[in-house]
């Protein structure tokens, strides 16, 4: 079966019925003009950096921008900047937005809830930007402050924060903002510049087809070292804020690319020893949303989350940021040319450092906000992220146990025992790693119903969940009646159609079919054991 991160549908605004063989062309080129456009992109910005570090200029800007106050308004405010700005002939005219008393409602959601969380932007910061913005005639605004709105609502939109389920429209701002990338790549590179990657690759990131949000976040990663967010000597001279705010920013795209890297079995950009920052506090800075119309005021702790009742507390962002460093060490365990090279001995010992890593993270998540209890005790905007979260965690798991549904020589053995009942090989701790997969299955299923815009950032994990429970019900063959785990995976077919019916993909209808002929099978199975079981009243 082709690998979960593997030939994807691409991204159109209207995807509606089955689509023709027409459509799918129209998809494949636009899918390759847009990859020819970021290559091209790309390889301009290497060579600019190329040209700057033969004189020595991307150390000079970096050490210079380390010891120059950074007015965190001046980053904001709208200027005749946007007219200084390389390829301005791209640029589109009126770089139009919705009405601003349309717009600040939908902002001022992303910020108490969305960027709370995981802080991309501080909140002030953004409201003058967006106050700033509309205040400016047309030929007068900065078209990376555009990118930096139209991300924000692209966010919105695809965590259905503005009062409508069209997540068409999140499609819509995505290219929009997309429509700049040459000015936000090659332009003057400021940290509003670094935050609307980091926002665009959040948004590409949550397709199944990843190229673009690769070669993205190398991009993302290259500038920002050359601002030097990796690295506390070029923020040692600021306020404390405008510091946290860099530095938040970092972690962010640090979080996306170890995310990336595992997930599309490729090295990530940022190796871990060339950081030099410390993790944001675990309490969380308190920070005040303002309007600037005096409309509303919220007191927000930046990253954490807590229970309905207010009694126990997380922060999320560093919760994230940690397993992003354990999903690194599974990409060195699993993938790596390094990894290859280690003798047996040495990769017995690196399978064991990530797996107590994982199993030491895991442990630290306080009960009320593991996949078991959340459904009682988070609102449901926290279980969204929970649902992110624990797919992460349970991805890593299913592939340091190689019980992934996308590994060959696990699946040839389940096809093996339902051909001729030969009993596969269980990876360690079996029961703990189908309880998890059980857990996440529940989680999910409470979750909104994913779209073809956002299946695949937990598709793949729910996916081997299915598979899991399924190979342990092939097993169980005395119940003669439906179980938790039957209803859970029947469920996720159920998804799996729909996701199949919008996207034609492949790979989900590979998976379905084959998951299918498995639970008949284990339906198959359970009525014979009933029937030969003494003194047993079979149902069927």
């Amino acid at each position: 079966m082709k690998d979960c991160t593997y030939t994807a549908p691409c991204r159109k605004s209207t995807p509606r019925k089955r689509r023709s063989s027409t459509k799918s062309d129209d998809d494949t080129s636009n899918t390759q003009s847009r990859l020819q456009h970021l290559e091209t992109l790309v390889e301009e910005l290497t060579e600019h950096v190329k040209v700057a570090e033969e004189h020595n200029e991307v150390l000079d800007q970096i050490q210079i921008q380390g010891r120059r106050p950074i007015n965190t308004t001046s980053t904001s405010t709208i200027t005749t900047v946007g007219v200084e700005h390389a390829d301005q002939g791209k640029i589109p005219g009126s770089m139009y937005l919705p009405p601003l008393h349309h717009v600040l409602p939908i902002v001022q959601r992303f910020l108490e809830s969305f960027n709370a969380t995981l802080p991309l932007f501080h909140a002030q910061t953004l409201l003058r930007l967006v106050h700033g913005f509309y205040s400016h005639e047309p030929q007068q605004r900065d078209p990376v402050a555009w990118a930096a709105i139209n991300v924000v609502l692209a966010l919105a939109y695809r965590q259905r924060l503005a009062g409508s389920n069209n997540t068409n429209c999140s499609v819509d701002y995505l290219n929009k903002a997309e429509s700049v990338l040459s000015t936000i790549i090659l332009g003057n590179i400021h940290l509003l510049n670094i935050q609307v990657l980091v926002g665009i690759v959040m948004l590409e990131q949550e397709s199944q087809d990843l190229q673009h949000a690769l070669i993205l976040i190398a991009t993302t990663m290259r500038l920002a070292h050359k601002i030097g967010l990796h690295n506390r000597a070029s923020s040692e001279n600021l306020d404390p804020a405008d510091a946290r705010q860099r530095a938040c920013v970092f972690w962010m795209a640090y979080i996306l690319d170890k995310d990336l890297s595992m997930r599309s079995k490729m090295p990530s950009i940022q190796l871990d020893d060339d950081i030099d920052l410390d993790l944001p506090s675990h309490e969380g800075a308190e920070y005040q949303i303002n309007d600037e119309s005096e409309l509303n005021e919220t007191g927000i702790c930046r990253g954490v989350v807590t229970t309905m009742d207010g009694t126990v507390k997380m922060n999320y962002f560093v919760t994230r940021i940690q397993l992003a460093v354990i999903e690194g060490g599974v990409y060195d365990y699993l993938y790596s040319t390094r990894s290859q090279k280690r003798s047996a001995e040495e990769r017995s010992h690196a399978l064991e450092s990530v797996a107590c890593a994982l199993t030491t993270w895991k442990t630290s998540i306080p009960a009320e906000f593991s996949a078991s209890m959340a459904l009682d005790r988070v609102t449901p905007g926290i279980l969204r992220f929970l649902g992110v979260l624990h797919s992460t965690s349970m991805l890593c798991t299913t592939l340091l146990n190689q019980a992934n549904a996308w590994n060959d020589q696990w699946m040839g053995s389940i096809r093996k025992y339902a051909r001729d009942s030969t009993i596969p090989r269980l990876p360690a701790q079996w029961e703990a790693l189908v309880d998890e997969a059980r857990d996440l299955a529940v989680l999910l299923r409470a979750l909104p119903a994913p779209d073809r815009w956002n299946f695949w950032i937990t598709g793949c994990s729910d996916m081997a969940s299915m598979m899991l429970l399924t190979v342990n019900g092939m097993q169980r063959t005395q119940h003669d009646t439906p179980s938790l785990d039957d209803q859970l995976v029947e469920a996720g077919l159920g998804t799996l159609d729909k996701i199949i019916e919008e996207t034609q993909s492949e790979v989900v209808r590979s998976f379905r079919d084959m998951c299918k002929e498995l639970v008949q099978d284990s339906q198959r199975r359970r009525v014979e054991g009933c029937l030969t079981a003494p003194g047993s009243a079979c149902i069927s």
